[in-house]
């Protein structure tokens, strides 16, 4: 089973899988009106949804360039998008010492609405990863990884709601993250680039 010792949030690291640690994600709960629900599911369900939801989150283009090497190992790049450099937001210059603090939020809301929901975001349905035409994938698990697949109601072939297929699968979930992303990320909605760093 997935637990919080399998979160690596080591800052520049080589194999980490997560900005924030498990321990982090609860502080951060403790302070909203849905900590008790966060709280209420298993640590293994929060480990799955923060490790996921840095996935995702690295879908996003982000401003600067990624720090090279990795703070681990000298021959390894880093194995995620943050920590950056060449990057400013509100008079904060992204440095490769750091995450944001707007990145490590943005991954905790985005668990929060994977262990709710965690057909949230499924990807490309009824093609990719081995679903048949005509299905999606309806459950992914990190523990003794378990994938399954669900016909599409009325024979639907697909599910494919994408207006405009730039904007990373996670913003067009939950779009109230480019608010929380601000200036550090570039983000593309709708047929044009919004560039967010607008306040630097």
């Amino acid at each position: 089973m997935a637990a919080y010792s399998d979160i690596i949030s080591v800052v520049g690291g080589a194999v980490s899988n997560s900005y924030v640690s498990g321990t982090e994600a609860d502080e951060y709960a403790a302070f909203r009106s849905w900590d008790a629900t966060w709280l209420g599911k298993t640590e293994t369900e929060r480990t799955i949804a923060l490790v996921n939801a840095c996935r995702w989150l690295d879908t996003v283009d982000f401003a600067g360039t990624r720090c090279d090497p990795s703070t681990t190992d000298a021959s390894s790049p880093q194995a995620l998008s943050w920590p950056r450099s060449g990057a400013t937001c509100d008079g904060v210059a992204a440095t490769c010492t750091f995450i944001p603090k707007e990145v490590k939020q943005a991954q905790i809301l985005i668990a929060y609405n994977l262990v709710i929901n965690p057909e949230l975001i499924t990807g490309t349905p009824g093609g990719g990863g081995g679903a048949a035409a005509g299905t999606y994938v309806s459950k992914n698990q990190l523990g003794d990884l378990v994938q399954e697949f669900s016909a599409f109601p009325s024979g639907e072939q697909s599910r494919n709601d994408c207006v405009d297929c730039a904007t990373p699968a996670i913003i067009a979930a939950l779009p109230w993250l480019k608010g929380i992303l601000s200036c550090w990320a570039d983000i593309s909605t709708g047929s044009s680039k919004i560039l967010l760093r607008v306040r630097s």
